[in-house]
């Protein structure tokens, strides 16, 4: 980026900003404004009553009571103005970070599945976190440089009448430091994503230290330190990021710094030698005195500008790359879903991990995938679903390509448990309400989706019931891993979409919980299209279908009786299981 580029981008980002900010919070915006303008024309008319001032000398004291009285107010004027406007400046910036920050998770929670876990998203997404407090502060700061335009130009129209040189000087010493952090603008865009790549990567290892599930395995293995060492590694390399610019600027700063110096030395000069009597050397002087307090104020206000230019375009960038449509609704029913001859290879692989698989259901059906790990199981319900593009076949619901469909609209046929299942520590409400896209839920209707899941019983067995807070990071009640399953199975019940998947939905449950569990799924089979996927033998003698995955094809199918009998790949996976 050009020191242009730099210039430009920092406009763009400031009219941003400011148009966000009066439309968040207008009348914040005036208070602050209103406060930046009269701080800038407060040295200029210091200068203009000192003036005043000497010029009285040797007269009655009379004569010396308006203008100190004036100087007196204009002090103390300055004093409080500064005060309030930067506690009013920051209470504006926090509200602008929270609004930031609900815009960028909105936009974090509308991703489309593909875009997720993408290591390029998940740092730019740190980047965008680690910026909000800029972005908060950046409206004040664009009303801060537009004072100090202010103050500058009446200073220069304050310093002219008593030396043109000086004049011209104290407005040119605030051209330094614009090109310092112009500069500082080039690099930091540069290092957006790498700081933002580790910063994630550090926070992720300390996310291991203070997890409940991790923590309690490495406090078991001992092995805490290790992590921590982890973490601290991935830190300083972040750090060392931010090392070489801060190092480089602090170069920088000091050639600008004496460059500074220079030009308001030479505006002093100016005022000395510039033939004026004594009032205006002493005006001068206070003149040029306040313009080294606004060049500083005006160095750090632009350098904001400029500097945070790149993290507003890297967030706007985020933020508008993610379509607001995206909502995932529900379908209310489906009748049939066919796979027709999916290969898949995933980039850099000369194998497909799938190769021409088909298979089909209808409602009421419940059938199953099963395969040794690495036999393309996942593989095979991520392209159903639609997280992955096949290289040939297609997925059809009700005899329409689902590839057609906008992909929000795919999902919001599936239901979909998987054995990463996730734990929030949030409320027993709000981790089954989580189910559906919109949130909304009875109680009544929650209660009925734990039923379902065998979990209502110990759910009422708790404190507060559906408020009970769960985790006990955050202070709340801690569950069994069984627990914690059959409030995900709860989330998919609530959904009720028209087909589920299943991906080994009691892999953490108790034997008898699992045969309840499943008991239920075969009675309430009619509302739905299920497709499970398992490795216990006993679960897979309910199934409509069973297809057999290895290395990536279907070698068999059929009912649980003929496959078991045919000693084929099917008996060999679950021969122990059922000997």
């Amino acid at each position: 980026m050009t020191k242009i580029g730099a210039f430009r981008a920092a406009v763009d980002a400031s009219v941003y900003s400011v148009r966000r900010a009066w439309g968040y919070s207008p009348t914040w915006l005036l208070w602050v404004s209103v406060g930046y303008l009269v701080l800038a024309i407060t040295p200029a008319a210091q200068v203009l009553v000192v003036s005043w001032l000497v010029e009285t000398s040797g007269g009655t004291a009379r004569e010396y009571v308006p203008p100190l009285l004036v100087l007196t107010v204009l002090l103390g004027l300055g004093q409080a103005m500064t005060q309030n406007t930067n506690l009013i400046g920051q209470r504006t910036a926090n509200r602008l970070r929270a609004y930031y920050q609900d815009e960028l998770m909105r936009a974090v929670a509308a991703l489309p599945p593909q875009r997720v876990g993408q290591a390029q998203t998940n740092a730019t997404i740190q980047g965008c976190r680690s910026s909000l407090g800029d972005l908060g502060r950046l409206a004040s700061s664009v009303v801060a440089s537009v004072g100090a335009l202010v103050t500058a130009a009446a200073l220069c129209v304050s310093v002219w009448k008593i030396s043109p040189v000086a004049g011209v000087l104290v407005v040119a010493a605030l051209v330094p430091n614009l090109l310092v952090f112009a500069w500082e603008a080039k690099m930091q865009d540069a290092a957006f994503v790498p700081y933002g790549e580790w910063e994630r990567r550090s926070e992720y290892a300390v996310e291991q230290l203070v997890g409940q599930r991790t923590a309690t395995e490495l406090a078991t293995l001992g092995s805490g330190a290790v992590v921590a060492e982890v973490a601290d590694t991935r830190r300083r390399t972040a750090d060392a990021i931010l090392d070489r610019i801060l190092l480089l600027l602090t170069r920088s700063g000091t050639i600008s710094g004496g460059g500074t110096a220079m030009l308001l030395g030479g505006a002093l000069a100016g005022v000395v030698v510039g033939g004026s009597r004594g009032a205006g050397i002493a005006a001068g002087i206070v003149g040029v005195l306040s313009g080294v307090a606004a060049t500083r104020d005006a160095g750090f206000s632009f350098g904001d500008l400029i500097s945070f230019a790149p993290k507003v375009r890297a967030y706007r960038q985020f933020v508008e790359s993610v379509p607001r449509s995206a909502d995932t609704q529900s379908r209310a029913d489906a009748q049939s879903v066919d796979v027709r001859r999916l290969t898949v290879t995933y980039p850099g692989s000369e194998r497909p991990a799938i190769r021409e698989l088909s298979l089909s259901a209808e409602k009421g059906q419940i059938i199953a995938l099963v395969g040794v790990n690495g036999a393309g199981k996942t593989t095979a319900i991520n392209t159903i679903l639609g997280l992955l593009e096949p290289d040939a076949g297609a997925v059809a619901v009700d005899g329409v390509d689902a590839a057609a469909l906008p992909l929000a609209a795919r999902l919001g046929y599936f239901g979909l448990l998987t054995q990463e299942f996730g734990r929030y520590e949030f409320t027993v409400r709000d981790n089954v309400r989580i189910g559906r896209p919109d949130g909304r839920a009875t109680d009544d209707e929650i209660w009925q989706a734990l039923d379902s899941a065998h979990a209502g019983d110990f759910v009422r067995r708790l404190k507060d019931g559906l408020d009970t807070q769960l985790g006990s990071q955050f202070g709340g009640v801690g569950l069994s891993g069984g627990q914690w399953q059959r409030l995900a199975l709860a989330r998919i019940y609530l959904r009720d979409a028209p087909i589920w998947i299943l991906d080994e939905p009691t892999s953490a449950i108790d034997a008898e919980a699992e045969q309840q569990i499943f008991a239920e799924l075969q009675r309430t089979r009619s509302d739905r299209i299920t497709i499970v996927v398992s490795h216990r033998a006993w679960t897979l003698k309910g199934m409509d279908h069973i297809y057999v995955l290895d290395q990536g094809r279907i070698v068999e199918h059929g009912t649980y009786e003929q496959l078991i009998t045919q000693q084929r790949r099917f008996s060999q996976i679950f021969a122990e299981q059922v000997a």
